[in-house]
């Protein structure tokens, strides 16, 4: 099993990142080809672990995949029907698989879907009720049976109204899918206005579907009968681009992410400020700069434009370093403290009470053997193992491949001294 052997405390951490495609957006994307009678074109893919396996999702259904990683560009090619099953052993690391039943449920209303329920990682309860009730509004049944979900509609998929009880990101996207070719017109309140479910807007409604906002977080479906063939150019990576600013921010080292729009990580961008670093933006740039007096700071997480939870784990890193007392509430996941451990193991002096992390903020962390038990969490036990003096090792790190493209290539250029080992 791969291993991160990381020697610390690099102290000529510098240079610029190219941010990769947005995997949370990439995999939508992919899940709305589903829709398309013919074929679906997407660049700027980040062939991450999570995009092979939704690839081999997508093939398993019946779909043709061709792919490029130099060219950074996939084409999907639907010319006959899906199988209408989705098995477990391609969703079990990957808990997109459920953006599948959206898609299927629009397009072939009247059959039975099974779509296994999935995994990814162990950062707190993901259940799919709010899916489900968004695809009941449209007139579809669902029951649970030997670990699969199963949707149909008898009589087709007609618009009605639905509000998520919660805002949900997986969600949005699934119901907004759903209803794109169910009759009439469907209204939906309290979605989700991450930066990558606006991309899907965007990229349906440029193929042909007809979506538009009728308040800040409502929108109104009109269904159509076929989409055309969609082009698309994926947005970039706003949390691995906050993962790369955390680089420069642990080390006090100046970094610039490109590829980037900064207004995905304005939030963001303003908690640095706050903390005490320069931080400079440009249409598709973001340079932090190193600064001499930084100050601890009180925050927590919640769907777009809050501060994103998906950026917290990296954060919590950058904390164990600034002298003082931080907090961070996390409001989303109810196990997004995993780093939290590992990064004590260094010497940080992190402590939970229920939902939120008490930072004792300090200048010194040493190296310990560590485990990453999800995507998110071995990004942060890497920053810190980045300041820490001597030799980390740091196991399971193919979590962290599932989200980060060309990890380890990224890391050495900005010069930290990272070797991988089976």
């Amino acid at each position: 099993m791969k291993k991160f052997i990381i020697k610390g405390p690099n102290k000529a951490v510098k240079g610029e990142v190219d941010i990769s495609g947005a995997k949370n957006s990439c995999l939508p994307l992919m899940a709305a080809s589903i829709l398309f009678k013919n074929k679906v074109t997407l660049t700027n893919v980040p062939f991450v672990k999570d995009v092979y396996s939704m690839m081999n999702l997508l093939i398993s259904l019946g779909s043709k995949v061709d792919f490029s990683e130099a060219k950074k560009k996939m084409t999907i090619t639907n010319k006959k029907n899906h199988k209408l099953v989705v098995p477990y052993n391609l969703v079990s690391t990957m808990r997109a698989g459920v953006l599948t039943m959206g898609p299927l449920l629009s397009r072939y209303q009247l059959k039975n879907i099974q779509v296994s329920l999935g995994g990814g990682c162990l950062i707190g309860q993901r259940l799919q009720n709010h899916h489900l009730a968004g695809f009941k509004s449209l007139g579809a049944l669902n029951y649970l049976e030997k670990g699969y979900i199963n949707i149909s509609s008898k009589k087709g998929l007609t618009g009605s109204k639905y509000k998520f009880p919660k805002v949900t990101v997986t969600g949005s996207s699934n119901v907004i899918m759903a209803s794109i070719f169910a009759k009439g017109i469907h209204y939906i309140k309290n979605i989700s206005i991450e930066p990558e479910v606006i991309d899907l807007i965007n990229f349906l409604n440029n193929s042909g579907a007809d979506i538009k906002f009728i308040g800040r977080r409502s929108i109104v479906i009109k269904g159509v009968k076929e989409l055309i063939d969609g082009e698309h150019t994926i947005i970039g990576d706003r949390i691995e681009a906050f993962s790369y600013l955390c680089v420069g921010a642990i080390t006090n080292r100046k970094i610039r992410v490109k590829n980037i729009n900064p207004y995905y990580l304005k939030t963001e961008i303003n908690i640095l400020r706050k903390i005490g670093y320069k931080i400079s933006i440009n249409e598709s740039s973001i340079t932090l700069f190193s600064r001499k007096k930084l100050k601890p700071i009180k925050i927590k997480t919640g769907p777009w434009p809050s501060f994103a939870t998906d950026n917290m784990p990296s954060l919590l890193a950058v904390l164990t370093k600034v002298v003082g007392k931080s907090q961070i509430e996390e409001t989303i996941f109810s196990n997004r403290f995993m780093a939290a451990p590992e990064l004590n193991r260094m010497g940080a002096k992190i402590s939970i009470k229920k939902n939120k992390a008490i930072i004792i903020g300090q200048k010194k962390l040493i190296s310990a053997d560590c485990i990453s038990s999800d995507l998110r969490t071995t990004f942060s036990i890497i920053l810190g193992a980045i300041t820490a003096e001597g030799s980390s090792t740091i196991s399971r790190i193919y979590h962290g491949l599932r989200g980060y493209y060309n990890l380890e290539l990224k890391l050495r250029k900005l010069g930290i001294k990272i070797i991988s080992k089976n």
